[in-house]
């Protein structure tokens, strides 16, 4: 009889492992991105076995050999999971954005935040070592008398328009010595590297939209009221902008401006699509918004880290 313990111990493990296809499933993504992303959401939605194989079969099928990092993924899979999920984990994959209130055409926040590092990583990029020591020392100079800035607001010895002054008059002075190190070759690459890279988030832009358009099965007549409330809500905020730069309006009345702009096209938009449309666009924010957490993880082979833009 003892000799049937060992036997049967490993026939009841190797059982309980077949019968948990999400454990299989996710065992088989081949991104830890994914992978984490796929656990998250069968933990978080409290997913049955045969909607969490689903969920990590879409995954599977449509971000294995890196295409999650592709454009449109998530509108690939937030277009099957609309099938795929009940309307009870479909409610509680919403529950956050139901309670923040996120609205499904909101405005592109946090996007500015990356704009200064981008600038100084372009440029040390066409630099030569030499250079680059430089570049540097100019930096941490910089960077302190910034914080200088800030401290005196802080204590209150200098006034948020006196320090606004003088922190335009510095990145003034700091384009000017950048600008005096750069060589003409240099400048122009720097100009061409800045055109591709603009040329290349269009292009990214572009095929997003074309996955997108063909998941929802958007008319010519919807594109071209989506364009039209996208482009509105856009030259408003401009606009916005401008009078902000011009000293016209103040930061209160800009904030509050915006926010009507894109309460005004949230509603637009909302109008254009229909209720099924809307349920695939609603899953998709809802996956893009967790998505964000598991961007720029290492491939199980060491793949390169870039993050993926979850289109």
């Amino acid at each position: 009889m003892k000799r049937l313990i060992l036997p049967i111990s490993t026939f009841l493990l190797f059982a309980v492992g077949c019968d948990n296809p999400m454990l299989d499933n996710a065992a088989e993504l081949d991104s830890p991105e994914l992978q984490d992303f796929a656990k998250e959401l069968s933990s978080d939605l409290g997913l049955s076995e045969s909607s969490a194989s689903a969920v990590n079969d879409v995954l599977n099928r449509h971000g294995r050999k890196g295409k999650h990092r592709e454009p449109g993924f998530l509108w690939k899979v937030a277009g099957e999971l609309a099938v795929e999920l009940s309307d009870e984990e479909k409610a509680r994959l919403f529950e956050k954005m139901d309670e923040k209130e996120i609205p499904l055409f909101g405005s592109s926040k946090g996007k500015k935040g990356k704009k200064g590092k981008s600038y100084f990583s372009g440029i040390n990029k066409v630099l030569t070592d030499d250079q680059k020591v430089t570049f540097k020392a100019i930096k941490v100079a910089y960077k302190e008398r910034f914080k200088a800035i800030h401290e005196q607001v802080k204590d209150g010895t200098l006034s948020k328009e006196d320090a606004k002054a003088q922190k335009d008059a510095l990145r003034e002075a700091l384009k000017a010595e950048i600008d005096a190190l750069l060589t003409d070759e240099q400048k122009a690459q720097l100009e061409q590297n800045k055109a591709d890279r603009k040329e290349k988030r269009k292009a990214y832009r572009d095929s997003t939209k074309a996955v997108k358009v063909a998941v929802l099965g958007m008319t010519t007549d919807q594109l071209t009221a989506f364009d039209a409330a996208h482009q509105e809500a856009r030259d408003a905020a401009k606009a916005l902008f401008e009078k902000s730069k011009n000293g016209d309006i103040d930061k209160d009345t800009l904030r509050e401006g915006l926010k009507n702009i894109f309460a005004a096209k949230n509603e637009k938009m909302l109008g254009i699509f229909d209720d099924s449309q809307l349920e695939i666009i609603k899953i998709h924010k809802a996956l893009s918004l967790r998505m964000k957490k598991h961007k720029g993880k290492k491939g199980k082979k060491g793949g390169k880290r870039g993050g993926s833009k979850s289109g």
